[in-house]
């Protein structure tokens, strides 16, 4: 009875006044002191609280009295879970992404840091057949690169060639 008091913003003093009844008496009723608690008090307190009978009594862990006010809540808690589940999915499937794209981006500094040695090694590979489309392709390797890098770490990736 305490809680419900409490839920309402009211004093003992000013529950026993609306409930006709002594500070005392709710003070004992709070207490489960009352035993049995009087009819007449306890249907007052349950309207002037605005919760069950059953939930002040303890039977019940739902304060709420109207069905389809209750109806609702369970619909809304059932559509909060949801998201909830729809969420951490999510936040999985984030974090599959997050490992492929740490791993593209290692492939990728790494075939750049190839490249670079190959280049170094082979300075004349652009007058070759392909030279020119591969170079093409790691320049194109190289802005994703920078790009993946500024993303992941706030860092720009400095090319090795």
């Amino acid at each position: 009875m305490y809680a419900a008091r409490e839920l309402v913003d009211i004093s003992q003093e000013q529950a026993a006044k609306l409930l006709n009844t002594s500070k005392q008496a709710i003070a004992d009723a709070e207490a489960g002191r009352l035993n049995p608690m009087p009819l007449k008090l306890l249907k007052g307190a349950a309207e002037l609280y605005g919760v069950s009978s059953d939930w002040l009594l303890g039977i019940v862990d739902d304060w709420e009295r109207d069905p389809q006010t209750q109806g609702s809540r369970d619909f809304l808690s059932g559509l909060y879970n949801a998201h909830l589940r729809h969420y951490a999915e999510l936040v999985a499937r984030q974090d599959e992404i997050q490992q492929v794209n740490a791993q593209a981006l290692a492939a990728i500094q790494e075939i750049i840091e190839a490249f670079g040695i190959f280049q170094n090694l082979n300075p004349e590979f652009q007058d070759q057949m392909g030279g020119a489309r591969l170079l093409k392709a790691i320049k194109s390797a190289e802005t994703i690169n920078a790009r993946l890098t500024r993303e992941n770490t706030g860092k720009p990736q400095l090319n090795t060639r």
